[in-house]
């Protein structure tokens, strides 16, 4: 939805300081009247000339003048610092250089396959026989449900009379 009308940029105001500069400095503008005008447009106690085209300009350009020296010194000062920084230091030891490991708990790369194999560890501890380090079995837990079905879970006293505690 162009309306045709172009926008001046934010550097077309840089453009006309340079030409009101260049024409006042080459004398094309008319003479600054002698006694100025007090219409409405001019009160008493308000400005009588324009803007000094030729200063704001040498302004401008100092300013940035400046700020070019000013990156130009840092950059110098950062590229000597720099180098000698790098010269003086002594070379890295193996200890240094050695790739960390942080301590534990890590972050998990794959959680759901984690999950996966963790279920599947418990599901074969709850379904499947297996002889156990202290010389017991263990038994599925359907299994151990029917055997104990209808059975006291008290401890049976030995023979002998006497109390298991």
């Amino acid at each position: 939805m162009s309306d045709g009308i172009t926008r001046p940029g934010p550097l077309a105001l840089l453009s006309a300081i340079a030409a009101a500069g260049l024409l006042r400095l080459s004398g094309l503008t008319p003479a600054v009247p002698a006694e100025p005008d007090h219409g409405p447009h001019n009160p008493e106690g308000f400005e009588e000339e324009d803007v000094d085209v030729r200063r704001t300009a040498f302004v401008v350009a100092g300013l940035a003048a400046s700020v070019a020296a000013a990156i130009t010194a840092v950059g110098l000062m950062m590229h000597l610092f720099g180098a000698w920084h790098v010269g003086d230091t002594p070379p890295l030891t193996p200890q240094q250089t050695a790739t960390v490991q942080p301590p534990p708990p890590n972050l998990q790369g794959a959680p759901y396959e984690d999950l996966a194999r963790q279920e599947a560890r418990d599901r074969a501890a709850l379904t499947t026989y297996a002889p156990l380090p202290d010389g017991r079995a263990r038994i599925p837990v359907e299994r151990a449900m029917r055997l104990i079905a209808g059975h006291s879970l008290d401890p049976v006293p030995p023979p002998g009379g006497a109390p298991v505690r």
